[in-house]
């Protein structure tokens, strides 16, 4: 038996169903597996996760157009295992039913099992991780299996590669994602995990040296992940992406259609305006009503269609560090004197929408709020604490009910039309509480709290809900899929955005993430040198420009050209707004690395591209591209800081110093066509 679905192939091996990524699978696993406590491991290592001596064998096959549904069983348990062929990509889920007479409890799911990827030789197969953290977001490395550990020694190995988190910070080390790359074959295969609490991933030798690459959520081994199953009981797990091709862009650019067509963004965001937010180089945690009044008028000019007063229009608490307070939500008359409805009313005078930031997850030790004791994330018998704040628990009908009490307040009464929804810290393992275990807890308490936060979405359509994590913490694709604009990174050093810049189409898309654009720094993290100059103005305006712009810093001390630059910069990003939402990404040198002296990202639809090009130290680029040139301009900021010239596939860039270019590019075999 023998049949293919997007891309991928399967072959009958045993009874079992395996799927193959590039052609035949090359190792009896079957497509979905579960590891059963109790029962027999097949591997000599039970670190690996697949491979139970009650193998899944192969029981119904139904398939369609874009949908195959794979239905296995054992003694114990029946998988069915879901495929959905989107965009180019396939999207996989798996439903476990306990067929047996007694309680079962799961320690995995292996919700896809591949092999058949790395026909090539292991120091030509490579890895890209994608490695996240606070200040540098999404920087894959591309290292070969063979310098990974995973040696040809022709003799079974117990090494691993793979990735794994634990905790409500889905992405604080890496994103849930990775690229395995066949270089003597020229073939690619990009996958993610959908989950914003657990997720495994890893790469091992299974039978007779073949690797295959197996899909988690949460598991028993890595994450303190299991789920008890009485008979008759069903689990229903995360779901994965995977699509394959035979170039680096090619597989960016399908994930990038994919994940376009299972957003679920609201029609409040459609237009895509440019926010400023007074946070970055300006109010940080300490906002006030006189200075907010003073810049609302200037960043109005400048063309900033949502003004958003971040950290600090809560709480009467005259302090600079006011985190252990959150938790009432409650206007602070010490900061707002005439009342926080009296400013927002202001900012929409100026015909822009008014935002104001909250952090729904956690309640500050010195907040005064007490919730009961079971509507807290607790482990080993206590509250988590984490840096004064304990954790909310979102299955508790006491949180959801507070909460919503104020998201309807921050709408109704104070007159939010576009709110951040941040999340600082992270609350670790999960909860005990009312759970399994504390990784089912993470399970379900991420759920809940996704599945309320989607409930307020859908009351208040009119209003932006922003998705932030401290920066970039949560960008785990369950998580993104609902914001229509989320916080990229919390990156204070406009000369290293690029280096994110570079890279985070691979993980979110074009016309949701949200970069920072703050051209006059306070000396805070930069050395600040009395007026930004004319080049650090145009670098920070190109920062925002290529993604959603969340325009910052004080812009009182803008000299009249500089201001010039920003409306214009803020003009071009607004203009960019249809392009953006069906363009796809395009890397001419790969994926950026810090310390680089080059960066450069564009967005494309195939007849046209927007390049942003970086000079960070070369003075002079080659950029290849997909097509010969018919025309190419400098669509932001001015041509005197860059000369480019068109030759076939290849753009020859000069920068006349540190500085950057957005380039506007019409590809010549491509321009005639409709």
């Amino acid at each position: 038996m023998g049949f293919s679905f997007c891309g991928l192939q399967f072959f009958e091996r045993n009874g079992m169903l395996c799927a193959g990524a590039f052609g035949e699978p090359d190792c009896a696993i079957p497509v979905s597996d579960v590891r059963i406590a109790g029962e027999d491991i097949f591997s000599p290592s039970p670190a690996k996760q697949p491979f139970a001596t009650d193998t899944l064998r192969l029981e119904a096959v139904r398939s369609e157009t874009e949908q195959l549904v794979i239905v296995q069983r054992n003694a114990l348990c029946r998988v069915t295992t879901r495929f959905e062929m989107l965009s180019g990509a396939v999207r996989v889920c798996a439903d476990v039913e306990n067929i047996s007479s007694r309680d079962i409890v799961l320690e995995n799911v292996s919700i896809l099992n591949v092999s058949g990827f790395a026909f090539a030789r292991r120091r030509n197969t490579y890895l890209y991780r994608f490695h996240n953290s606070h200040h540098c977001e999404c920087q894959p490395r591309r290292l070969s299996f063979d310098d990974l550990g995973m040696f040809e020694t022709r003799n079974r190995t117990f090494r691993r590669i793979g990735g794994f988190n634990a905790g409500s910070w889905s992405t604080k080390e890496e994103l849930p994602q990775a690229i395995i790359e066949d270089a003597e074959h020229e073939r690619f295969l990009f996958f993610q995990i959908e989950s914003c609490g657990g997720w495994d991933w890893e790469v091992a030798e299974g039978c007779a040296g073949a690797l295959y690459l197996s899909l988690s959520g949460g598991t028993f081994l890595r994450g303190g992940w299991k789920k008890n199953l009485a008979a008759g009981e069903r689990y229903s797990s995360r779901s994965v992406a995977l699509c394959l091709g035979t170039s680096l862009n090619g597989i960016l650019q399908e994930m990038t259609r994919y994940r376009r067509s299972t957003a679920k963004f609201g029609a409040a965001d459609a237009d895509l305006p440019v926010i400023f937010n007074e946070y970055m180089y300006l109010s940080w945690d300490s906002p006030e009503e006189a200075r907010t009044r003073a810049l609302v008028p200037l960043v109005a000019a400048c063309g900033a269609d949502v003004y958003v007063i971040d950290c600090g229009w809560h709480d009467d608490v005259d302090e600079v560090k006011i985190y252990p307070y959150v938790g009432k939500w409650r206007e602070s008359r010490l900061r707002f004197p005439h009342g926080v409805r009296a400013i927002t009313d202001y900012i929409r005078s100026f015909g822009m929408k008014a935002g104001l930031w909250i952090e729904p997850e956690v309640v500050g030790t010195r907040s005064g709020e007490e919730y009961p004791e079971d509507a807290y994330i607790r482990t080993n018998g206590e509250r988590v604490l984490v840096a004064g704040r304990y954790f909310l628990d979102y299955r508790h009908k006491e949180v959801r009910r507070r909460m919503g009490e104020t998201i309807s307040r921050m709408v109704e009464e104070y007159g939010a039309q576009y709110i951040k929804i941040d999340c600082n810290q992270d609350c670790g393992v999960g909860t005990e509480v009312a759970s399994d275990c504390c990784g089912e807890g993470l399970e379900q308490t991420t759920q809940a709290f996704l599945h309320w936060l989607d409930g307020q979405r859908a009351k208040y359509p009119n209003v932006i809900f922003e998705g932030c994590s401290s920066g970039g913490m949560r960008s785990d694709w369950q998580s993104l899929r609902g914001s229509s604009v989320f916080s990229a990174s919390d990156q204070v050093l406009y000369r290293k955005f690029p280096y994110i810049i570079g890279n985070i189409f691979s993980a979110a898309l074009p016309e949701q993430t949200a970069f920072w654009s703050y051209p006059v720094v306070d000396g805070k993290y930069e050395p600040a040198e009395g007026r930004p100059s004319d080049d650090e103005v145009a670098v920070n305006m190109v920062n925002g420009m290529m993604g959603r712009m969340h325009l910052a810093s004080d812009l009182r001390k803008l000299t009249p050209r500089q201001t010039e630059l920003v409306k214009l910069g803020v003009a071009k990003a607004k203009a960019l707004g249809s392009f953006r939402r069906t363009a796809v990404p395009y890397l001419p040198f790969g994926f950026a690395k810090f310390g680089d002296e080059k960066a450069a990202v564009g967005l494309t639809d195939g007849k046209r591209m927007l390049l942003g090009v970086w000079g960070l130290g070369t003075m002079q680029l080659d950029v290849p591209l997909p097509h010969a040139v018919f025309s190419c301009e400098v669509f932001y900021p001015a041509e005197d800081a860059v000369s480019v010239r068109a030759e076939g596939k290849t753009l020859h860039i000069r920068f006349e110093r540190y500085s950057v270019a957005v380039l506007q590019i019409v590809f010549a075999d491509l321009q005639a066509q409709p």
